[in-house]
């Protein structure tokens, strides 16, 4: 038990330190939240597609793929992708914030929260599962998450548009490029892979010191009702339908690690700015990505000390 509560503890202390000194940069002025928003898209744009890029290309492949996992993880998404599609239109008469609270339940923080949670449990180096499945997880979720808010916002989601978003991506794009250098065999200089590793290695750090600068829970606390349904769904229900089948599917340790962080992380970063750009409510979005974020410590803390008292994980 004691073994399982520090386990649990060294997922979640890197978190709450990195977040919390986020949060005195802005409190104290050492930042902005604008400021911070010009360096988020970097870190979308060019940190996190590099730390991709440097798993899939360090990662060993002999092993085969996790077929298993992948159609798992694929047929419990899609559920809950019909499920976001349409239940959020119940609890709200305008699209802009159904489609929000939609995307908020679909687009977990998977790489972010997937190589922090991975790296203490399993330490640096170990997190092929992890980073294999996000590989596939990723482009479902920018998907479904361009789905729904598009059909939010025409009432129908054009193929063209969603193509061309996904293609775009930067994340897809890092994985894409991360295959072909691995498949072709092409080599890397020394100087530019040092400076790829390096930018890569930072990507964690930065990014949750960019969600505690972001954290303000004077401001979210808008339309409760909605916000509290989609905090609801995220944070309790998907976990609660989606892992204990997990466990049941027979996914163990890396595995099972995986699933929970699809499961169980909070809504993802990139949701916020994503929802804007598609005409969604962009304030309810940001709320729900800030009080998901801070809930998710003590979520994912229970989650992990559940699972490693049972011996699961």
């Amino acid at each position: 038990m004691g073994e399982s509560f520090l386990a649990a503890l060294r997922v979640v202390c890197p978190m709450v330190i990195l977040m919390a000194i986020g949060w005195l940069c802005r409190v104290k002025g050492v930042i902005s939240r604008p400021a911070m928003k010009e360096y988020d898209r970097v870190i979308f744009k060019v940190f996190m597609p590099l730390l991709l890029f440097k798993n899939i290309y360090e990662m060993d492949f002999s092993g085969g793929f996790a077929q298993k996992e992948m159609i798992f993880a694929a047929v419990c998404m899609l559920i809950n992708f019909a499920f976001c599609l349409k239940f959020p239109s119940f609890l709200t008469d305008d699209p802009r914030k159904s489609s929000v609270i939609g995307q908020a339940v679909v687009r977990g923080n998977y790489i972010i929260f997937g190589v922090v949670v991975s790296e203490a449990l399993y330490g640096e180096g170990n997190i092929g599962m992890v980073i294999m499945m996000g590989v596939f997880v990723v482009p479902m979720i920018n998907i479904f998450s361009a789905v729904i808010l598009e059909a939010g916002r025409s009432g129908r989601a054009s193929i063209g548009k969603l193509l061309l978003a996904i293609l775009k991506n930067p994340m897809i794009i890092g994985a894409i490029a991360a295959f072909v250098f691995k498949g072709f065999g092409i080599p890397i200089p020394a100087p530019v892979w040092s400076v790829i590793r390096s930018i890569a290695n930072a990507t964690t750090t930065v990014s949750f010191l960019s969600l505690g600068v972001g954290l303000d829970m004077a401001d979210s606390f808008g339309d409760r009702r909605l916000l509290y349904w989609g905090i609801f769904l995220r944070m309790i229900v998907l976990p609660m339908v989606f892992m204990p089948l997990s466990v049941l599917a027979g996914f163990r340790a890396q595995s099972l690690c995986a699933m929970m962080v699809i499961f169980a992380a909070p809504s993802a970063v990139a949701s916020y700015p994503m929802a804007v750009a598609m005409g969604a409510d962009g304030k309810l979005a940001g709320q729900l990505v800030c009080t998901t974020t801070i809930l998710s410590v003590l979520t994912i803390f229970l989650w992990t000390f559940a699972l490693k008292s049972l011996g699961l994980m």
